[in-house]
């Protein structure tokens, strides 16, 4: 024998929830911008050790220009982006050239302004004048002092 049992229906129904948003006041409201910074150290300590002495920039008898373009390949190999190359310029320099730098750091505001102040300093007229008073201060009587020796014609 089959029963068909049915249940009552059942009336459910959630009691009501009173939510509320709270007023924001645009006035009070205070937009904070984060500024993302990206940590470069570990790309600039691989610069470090990828650059070997011959490539960077001495300052004495060396092309300020073919070693920045050294310097530009190897920060591109290494992906280092153009706003952190300033911090990645002394790498490049070496002897008086790096202390030069950082006895004049304080006047860096820009990766072109270092690299005028640099090449101006060590390749501009400064250094053009320095070059010529060396020049000028060369007489034979030097020339034979500092080549003991030598005969007059050698030095000559």
């Amino acid at each position: 024998m089959l029963t068909n049992v049915t249940a009552p229906p059942i009336n459910v129904t959630a009691p009501p929830i009173n939510v509320t948003a709270p007023f924001i006041n645009a006035l009070n409201i205070q937009l904070i911008e984060a500024k993302v910074t990206t940590n470069n150290g570990r790309d600039l300590a691989t610069l470090v050790k990828i650059y070997i002495e011959e490539s960077k920039y001495s300052g004495e008898d060396n092309n300020f220009n073919r070693k920045l373009i050294i310097f530009n390949n190897l920060n591109n190999r290494v992906n280092i982006p153009q706003e952190a190359k300033i911090k990645g310029f002394p790498i490049m320099l070496y002897s008086i050239t790096l202390n030069f730098y950082y006895e004049n750091k304080a006047t860096y505001t820009t990766f072109n302004s270092i690299c005028n102040v640099i090449r101006n300093h060590f390749k501009g007229p400064e250094y053009k004048r320095g070059v010529l008073t060396k020049w000028n201060a060369i007489t034979l009587k030097t020339v034979i002092i500092k080549s003991k020796g030598k005969s007059i014609e050698d030095c000559l």
